[in-house]
């Protein structure tokens, strides 16, 4: 299986690059240079054919969707949530990919009160902050590509990849929910919750265990 991994420059990648390429053969990109031992492709997620040739021959596609440190203004954040992750989309299936997994956050409920369960049937209430609410929308484009155009995504909310409070998520459990993923069936649009399970776990993440086996 050739997989494509975006934001090749972030922590997250590294890892799962790492991981998968000793099974799939594996491909990072990034709108940056990357300095990396795997295959590594510099892209804007544009629209005048880089895209469709970025991805043309790949299987699957995992899309952090995690803009490089310095380049997260505003403007740019919801930008390459909607336009470019359009752009990928589109370009995904004219070239007949046959999954994404699109990473999102758990951040989308921060407003919600820490003792609610929620669960994936809740609605995202996300902020006015760009980030979330580019994340939001994100997800938004992603539903409707699948839905419309028959382009299987799953969506994996993160808890805090790294982090030390009650969404934390470790790397290893992150990397393995999308190593996961790319192997599993499923329906043309799915949403899971993944955090690393811990005492008071702010996120129930049964429906994960179940449909990936982590």
């Amino acid at each position: 299986m050739r997989v494509l991994i975006t934001s090749g420059a972030t922590s997250l990648a590294q890892a799962l690059g790492t991981n998968l390429s000793s099974q799939y053969d594996v491909t990072l990109t990034d709108v940056v240079d990357v300095s990396t031992d795997l295959d590594f492709l510099k892209c804007e997620l544009g629209h005048d054919g880089e895209s469709e040739s970025l991805v043309d021959g790949m299987d699957a596609i995992v899309h952090l969707a995690q803009l490089p440190e310095g380049l997260e203004t505003d403007e740019r954040e919801i930008d390459f949530q909607t336009r470019c992750t359009y752009n990928l989309l589109h370009a995904a299936r004219e070239k007949k990919v046959g999954h994404v997994v699109y990473v999102s956050s758990l951040s989308l409920f921060d407003a919600c009160d820490p003792n609610w369960n929620v669960n994936e049937q809740w609605a995202p209430r996300p902020s006015t902050d760009a980030a979330p609410m580019a994340r939001y929308l994100g997800e938004f484009t992603c539903r409707e590509f699948a839905r419309e155009h028959s382009l299987r995504v799953t969506c994996l909310r993160f808890g805090d990849v790294g982090g030390e409070g009650d969404a934390a998520l470790t790397m290893d459990d992150a990397v393995r929910a999308i190593a996961s993923a790319l192997t599993k069936d499923g329906p043309m649009w799915r949403v899971l919750h993944v955090q690393s399970e811990m005492e008071n776990a702010r996120f129930p993440i049964d429906q994960a265990k179940r449909a990936l086996g982590i």
